[in-house]
């Protein structure tokens, strides 16, 4: 019977080379996808263990929430029904992805504590693990975004193609987002229900319910806030509105911004995560 796997932590490499040594973890994690694709997939099983509809309960919540929502609201904007509702389910569709991957990127480490102490393996997995989850949750919600486009004559042709590299930045900010705040809800415990608090109110000041163009001159409030043009590089070429060229340019700026900051992280704190948990 061979010996048991050990992951060796050799103090003078990382504080000589905490870079090299990093790219050669983070890589690692990535070689890792079977593990952290079978980690995903079995949260999900476990999470909607013995349920009937599984995961689709999200999915029927969020239709229920959006269809409700949808007609209130477009009577208050005096907007049509068929305007507002797409609108409203591909952005609450989006929101719900990423708070998802604020609030459970926060918890990343401290949920697989039992995992990181105890399994030989880069900690860069979880934070795979947790991106991948929430893909396979919006998998599902698309769903809706199908149906209500179709119910309403939406027809984004082939500009709609456009919203996959969107997503792609999105969910590379979601890495980015798990990996920063992660860390740091390993070392303090108040980061939890600081950012469950700040993401419910990030919904009311984000173009999420309500239209940019509906701020009128002081649209610029709107386009000062990142989570705007992350969803919007995905929204709009799905409602058919072009391609927001604008809005790429900050995603793309935002994303290296938030990426560079985790790696940097990464590097310095990763050794120490298995000491705060």
């Amino acid at each position: 019977m061979s010996a048991p796997a050990m992951l060796v932590h050799d103090a003078r490499l990382r504080g000589r080379h905490p870079w090299r040594s990093a790219i050669t973890d983070a890589a690692g994690a990535f070689a890792m996808a079977e593990l952290w694709l079978t980690m995903g997939w079995y949260d999900i099983r476990q999470r909607y263990s013995r349920s009937v509809f599984g995961p689709f309960w999200v999915t029927i919540s969020l239709a229920v929430f959006v269809a409700g929502l949808g007609v209130t609201y477009a009577a208050l904007f005096r907007v049509p029904v068929g305007t507002y509702l797409p609108y409203v389910t591909v952005g609450m569709v989006l929101w719900s992805l990423i708070t998802a991957l604020l609030n459970e990127g926060v918890a990343t480490f401290t949920a697989a504590t039992a995992a990181i102490k105890q399994m030989p393996a880069p900690i860069g997995i979880h934070v795979l693990r947790v991106v991948w989850r929430n893909l396979i949750i919006l998998a599902h919600n698309a769903a809706i975004v199908l149906v209500v486009l179709a119910a309403c004559g939406v027809q984004p042709g082939w500009a709609g193609l456009v919203a996959l590299p969107g997503l792609a930045l999105l969910l590379l900010n979601g890495i980015g987002w798990s990996v920063t705040l992660g860390l740091v809800g390993a070392r303090f415990r108040d980061m939890m229900p600081l950012v469950a608090n700040a993401t419910q109110m990030l919904l009311f000041v984000t173009p999420v319910l309500w239209r940019a163009d509906d701020l009128g001159t002081r649209r610029l409030l709107a386009e000062l806030n990142p989570l705007f043009h992350l969803i919007e590089i995905v929204r709009a070429p799905l409602l058919g509105a072009g391609v927001p060229v604008e809005s790429f340019v900050v995603a793309v700026s935002v994303t290296l911004l938030n990426l560079g900051l985790a790696f940097a992280l990464y590097a310095r704190l990763r050794w120490r995560v298995a000491y705060w948990l």
